[in-house]
């Protein structure tokens, strides 16, 4: 619904207080400081020390020195910004009220040109609640009215003549409802929190996780009813498990998805979802998922996911970093996932399925990194991917690795289908073949649409999405499944 705006806020003459974290903009730029910083040992030291010392203030003043946020990305809220233009088109006095460090309120407000004052948290001295409260009666000396969204407003919205209210916490809807004639904006959340926390979690991104079956098919083992049990569990908690991971990623990636022209859509990226609720949320699946792995399969499967979860934080605080490194963590994430299938299974995964996983999602990967230096459009050769140590002049390379790769996971996979190993398990296994053309035509053909910017972000996420990518799958697996259950060549002379 659209923002209530009383019309006796049109009286010239009252200032105008705002808030910054959770009003003017969705999100908490302390918060997501403090999540920078973790990717600094540095910083989160000093970060640490400068608390210890000086609390709240001295933290807030440390991390706004350190990790600093891109003002110019934020996510400002558009009614709340067209409420303050209002306001000063009336010739009323506007000052940004918030208790984050006066360092990243000054820059807020140099930013959009807006505010007459600033008044914030500077060390020594934390600004929030009843201290809030008495800097704006210091400085109002008489009616105001006060832009907030929290129940740490509460005193001065009691204070105030006129209140409004932006993505109202449960008790600031409260407060709310006791006076509504005292209402002078109501702009409700963007997107409700339990369908943030669904996006966060990316469900989409679980059907990558039906590679922990893969070791199930190869050892035709579909028939036993423990086996695919055992194997449904082990999807369920590597499921769980990588969405906490993708919470803990976004979390570190919100500056750079900020900058991003589709990922700044994401839950925390675009502040529907607070970094605190998304932290618990991931302490939750990350937990309950390895505890449910130990408990309801088996301990070498809980500690395979126990790894996956060291390998995909070590990724997201240090390994993406890091050109070429990055892609092969990728990759072995993705075959971590077979590992894991069979473990859960005591099924080993042959050496040759190995090597085609490796060479085939290193080729992904590498797609990934190309679709995004492609879509940077940068003029500059210089230009560099947000957190990512890649550079627009290295696009044709990347391309270059990524088609090889791919083409030495088909050269893998002939060999395989080649070799002995493949007549002591299928009846006929010259049917193979016929997946060699298939998977060849698969990769090139994504590759060259991905060259024409028609994969979007993500090569997996496409290949769920495209017609002729799901033919293809099931094809091979019918292709699989025949090689095995007919009768071998000599049983038709």
């Amino acid at each position: 619904m659209p923002p209530i705006v009383s019309k006796s806020t049109q009286e010239a003459g009252r200032d105008l207080f705002v808030d910054l974290d959770g009003t003017l903009i969705a999100g908490d730029v302390a918060e997501e400081s403090l999540a920078r910083a973790t990717r600094d040992w540095t910083a989160f030291s000093k970060a640490a020390k400068a608390y210890l010392s000086g609390g709240l203030s001295g933290l807030k003043r440390a991390l706004a020195d350190s990790t600093p946020p891109d003002v110019t990305h934020l996510p400002y809220r558009t009614e709340v910004v067209e409420y303050i233009r209002k306001a000063k088109s009336e010739g009323r006095r506007v000052v940004l009220a918030t208790a984050a460090d006066k360092t990243i309120a000054d820059a807020v407000a140099d930013h959009l040109g807006l505010f007459d004052a600033v008044l914030a948290t500077e060390p020594g001295h934390n600004l929030k609640g009843a201290a809030k409260l008495r800097a704006i009666q210091e400085m109002a000396n008489g009616p105001f009215e006060y832009l907030g969204d929290s129940s740490a407003d509460i005193p001065i919205w009691n204070a105030a003549e006129r209140s409004g209210f932006v993505a109202p916490t449960a008790p600031a809807k409260q407060q709310m409802d006791r006076d509504p004639d005292a209402v002078s904006l109501y702009v409700e959340r963007a997107v409700p929190l339990k369908t943030a926390l669904l996006k966060a979690m990316r469900p989409h991104q679980w059907a990558k996780n039906v590679l922990v079956f893969v070791p199930i098919l190869f050892a035709h083992a579909y028939g036993d009813a423990s086996v695919m049990l055992a194997g449904v569990f082990a999807f369920v908690c590597f499921s769980l498990c990588a969405s906490g991971v993708y919470l803990i990623n976004d979390i570190i990636d919100i500056e750079a998805d900020r900058k991003h022209a589709t990922k700044r859509n994401r839950p925390f990226a675009a502040g529907h979802l607070s970094i605190r609720k998304g932290l618990l949320a991931a302490g939750v699946l990350l937990g309950g998922s390895i505890i449910a792995a130990f408990v309801l399969i088996n301990v070498i499967f809980g500690l395979v996911l126990a790894a996956y979860v060291v390998l995909t934080t070590a990724y997201t605080f240090c390994l993406k970093r890091y050109s070429t490194v990055d892609v092969v963590a990728l990759s072995l994430l993705y075959t971590w996932r077979i590992l894991a299938g069979a473990a859960a299974t005591a099924l080993a995964p042959s050496p040759w399925l190995l090597s085609y996983s490796l060479f085939f999602f290193l080729s992904l990967a590498y797609m990934k990194r190309y679709i995004e230096l492609a879509s940077m459009n940068a003029t500059d050769e210089d230009a560099k991917l947000p957190s990512r140590n890649y550079y627009a002049s290295e696009v044709q390379l990347v391309l270059t690795f990524g088609i090889a790769n791919g083409a030495l996971s088909v050269l893998t996979l002939a060999q395989y289908v080649n070799s002995t190993a493949v007549s002591a398990i299928y009846t006929l296994p010259v049917l193979l073949w016929l997946i060699v053309p298939v998977m060849m035509f698969w990769i090139y053909r994504t590759w060259t649409w991905a060259s024409r910017g028609k994969i979007g972000d993500d090569p997996v996420v496409f290949a769920l999405k495209d017609r002729i990518s799901r033919v293809c799958v099931v094809f091979v697996l019918a292709v699989i499944i025949a090689a095995r259950m007919l009768p071998p060549a000599g049983a038709f002379i």
